[in-house]
């Protein structure tokens, strides 16, 4: 059996990879070598599916022990799943309706599920210092933690969604030794929904990647993509999640009003929105980019705008921030909206007509606009880099 000193720490997922550009994925992944270039040890726990997106129950990477980019990747084969019954009750707890106990079974039962991760857990239970389950939605955290309730942790990633008030869920999450938020909104809804008194709680934030920033050039995205025009940014996942089609819709019935402003709009990231002929030159979906024009595409907006619902932190708003650009949010999640109060790097909107006059402000006032990206930078500095997430975290976990 190891000394506790030289346990490693797990990092438990349904699925893992550095190219993976989901939100909880990504924080996994960045923590993992956060942790591990301050010495101490990790793996990372995961199954042969590769992303998200893929069939959850098809294996389509090899299972076994690897190293990935420095880090040990153990993979474990996922089982066949009825996905007609998972939908079932997939679809109700989406839409936020109400479930039966049966149908929450149902959900975890068929989504992704690994009995040879869960059989690996319980017969290694001993060897490693901590398990960090991450996110809360999937059976790997739901089944996994219960191979180990003495050493396991989570990062929940918790968002006011349907599959938050499950009672299973509830059960489980209550049963955890200790739970991490990224964010105080998040850790508010949790205390409201579960009775966490057993429960060690603690808002650390996310680690955000940092030092990029010095080399950004807005100048060469500009020059590189022919956008000279003042622009919103929207990177990510353009879909109706993320709310990208009431932006487009909002931007759309700016530029009626105010044909005149020599404003764009861009879209980065995947996913596709039908754009509408009339402004197709003022809305530009430039897809992915690699890393070096993501960042330069930031530094170049006028604004980020993040109108997402649902966020349990947002590493866009902080690649904003860290080049001194300021961010626009919706009001209707409490998480960014949390993050531009707190920081004064930003604006947050519940209307079309607040909407507006936010983009009013930000083309007139450019000076304080200004001033609201370097608060927001200021922010990031201080509560979101790698020396500071590295204290926080292990001072939390290893204490």
């Amino acid at each position: 059996m190891n000394d506790n000193k030289t346990k490693p720490i797990a990092f438990v997922i349904p699925w893992y990879g550095d190219n993976i550009r989901g939100g909880a994925e990504a924080e996994c992944n960045q923590l993992a070598h956060c942790f591990q270039d301050a010495g101490v040890a990790v793996e990372v726990l995961t199954t042969c599916v590769k992303e998200a997106a893929d069939d959850r129950g098809i294996n389509t990477l090899p299972q076994g022990k690897s190293i990935e980019s420095g880090i040990i990747v153990r993979r474990f084969l996922v089982k066949k799943r009825n996905e007609k019954r998972f939908h079932a009750a997939n679809a109700r707890l989406y839409n936020k309706q109400m479930v039966s106990r049966k149908e929450e079974a149902a959900y975890f039962e068929e989504n992704i599920n690994s009995p040879d991760l869960y059989a690996y857990i319980a017969d290694n239970k001993d060897n490693y210092k901590l398990f960090v389950f991450i996110p809360y939605l999937y059976s790997i955290t739901y089944y996994g933690s219960m191979e180990c309730p003495e050493n396991a942790v989570i990062i929940p990633c918790l968002h006011d969604e349907g599959y938050a008030y499950m009672s299973m869920v509830r059960e489980r999450l209550q049963c955890f030794k200790k739970m991490i938020f990224l964010s105080k909104p998040e850790s508010d809804l949790a205390h409201e929904l579960y009775d966490l008194q057993n429960v060690k709680t603690a808002v650390l934030g996310a680690y955000v990647e940092s030092g990029w920033e010095d080399t950004v050039d807005a100048g060469a995205f500009r020059k590189k993509y022919h956008i000279y025009d003042d622009f919103i940014l929207f990177a990510g996942r353009k879909d109706k999640g993320k709310k990208a089609d009431l932006l487009l819709e909002y931007f759309y019935r700016y530029k009626r009003v105010y044909p005149e402003d020599k404003l764009k709009l861009v879209f980065i990231g995947g996913g596709k929105i039908d754009i509408p002929m009339d402004i197709a030159t003022e809305v530009i979906d430039l897809g992915f980019l690699d890393i070096t024009d993501k960042h330069n595409a930031f530094a170049a907006a006028l604004v980020l705008c993040n109108p997402s619902y649902f966020e349990s932190f947002s590493i866009v708003i902080m690649e904003s921030w860290l080049v001194h650009r300021p961010v626009l949010v919706s009001e209707n999640c409490k998480v960014t909206t949390h993050f531009c109060m707190e920081s004064n790097g930003g604006l947050y909107f519940n209307s079309y007509p607040v909407f507006e006059r936010c983009l009013k402000f930000f083309l007139t006032h450019k000076d304080i606009t200004d001033a609201l990206g370097q608060n927001g930078y200021r922010y990031v500095q201080k509560n979101f880099v790698k020396d500071v997430i590295q204290k926080k975290y292990l001072d939390f976990l290893l204490k």
